[in-house]
Order: structure tokens, then C-alpha cells, then sequence
């Protein structure tokens, strides 16, 4: 009697271990994609705040090219041709390209957030792998030392049942 009740322990220990394995695969791969929902969400940020900077920067640029423009016209420079017409193309390119700079920085930045929310989501998934290995492992080693113990101390005398062919 004491067998089975030793073999039983085994195998609950088993089972608990591979519960417990499981358990903190599925709680770690929880943490992850909580993880990688949150980097979503900066990057969300990134891009609404990229592109407020980047409407700030031109409502910015565009009255500095305002007070250019009544500059030149209060010194009575036709800021329509010639070198004025240059500096303010050049001023207007710069202002246009500032302002696709701060949208790409945005960008770039969100784009670096939804590579680590993915980086995050395969490692949640890769935890949960392994613990389910772990569970397995747990419970094969359970069964193996349930059968061992069975084995060990069995009734001398006893012998398996034939099977097969013929065995009657």
C-alpha cells in the first residue's frame, strides 16, 4: 500500500511542477504583450507628437518667411525676382525640409517602438515554449520516478501478465 501511495506523490509533484511551469509561461508571455502594447502606444505618441512639432515648426518657419517678406517690401525690395526671390526660395526649402525633419524623427522613432513591441511578443512567445517544455520535462520526470519506485518495490513474486500471441 505504502507503493501506491508513494507513486502518487510522485506523480502529483509532477503534475504541480508542470502546473507551475505552465503558469509562469503564461504569466511571462502576459507580461510581454502587456509590454509590447505599451511600446504601440509611445509610438502612437511619437507620431501625434512629431506632428505637432512639425505643424509648431512650420506656423514658426512660416512667420519668420512673413517678416522676411515685409522686410524686403518695406525696404522697397521686390522680393519677387532676382536675389530676393532666391533668398526666400532658399528660406522656404530650408523651413519645408526643417519641418520634414521633425515628421521623420517622429517617425523613426515610432517605427524603433513597434520593432521592440514585436521583439517583446516573440519573447513572450518563446517564454511560453519553454515553459510548456518545462511542464512536459516535469511530467515525463514524474511518471519516470512513479514507475521507478513502482519497479523497486513491487511484490517479489509477482510477474507481469503475458500478452501476445498465444498467451492464455
Amino acid at each position: 500500500m505504502a507503493i501506491i501511495a508513494a507513486v502518487a506523490v510522485a506523480a502529483l509533484g509532477a503534475v504541480v511542477s508542470a502546473y507551475g511551469a505552465y503558469q509562469q509561461g503564461e504569466a511571462a508571455r502576459a507580461q510581454a504583450r502587456t509590454q509590447a502594447r505599451i511600446a504601440e502606444q509611445q509610438g502612437e505618441y511619437a507620431k501625434l507628437a512629431a506632428s505637432a512639432d512639425a505643424e509648431t515648426r512650420r506656423r514658426q518657419l512660416d512667420r519668420v518667411l512673413g517678416t522676411q517678406r515685409a522686410r524686403y517690401g518695406a525696404a522697397g525690395v521686390i522680393g519677387s525676382e532676382g536675389s530676393p526671390l532666391l533668398v526666400m526660395m532658399e528660406s522656404e526649402e530650408e523651413a519645408a525640409l526643417d519641418v520634414a525633419r521633425v515628421r521623420h524623427g517622429g517617425s523613426v522613432a515610432a517605427h524603433g517602438l513597434q520593432v521592440e513591441a514585436d521583439l517583446l511578443r516573440r519573447q513572450g512567445r518563446q517564454v511560453r515554449r519553454q515553459a510548456r517544455l518545462q511542464a512536459t520535462g516535469a511530467l515525463l520526470q514524474g511518471v519516470g520516478q512513479g514507475a521507478s519506485l513502482y519497479a523497486k518495490y513491487k511484490p517479489a513474486g509477482s510477474t507481469p501478465p503475458a500478452s501476445g500471441v498465444g498467451a492464455m
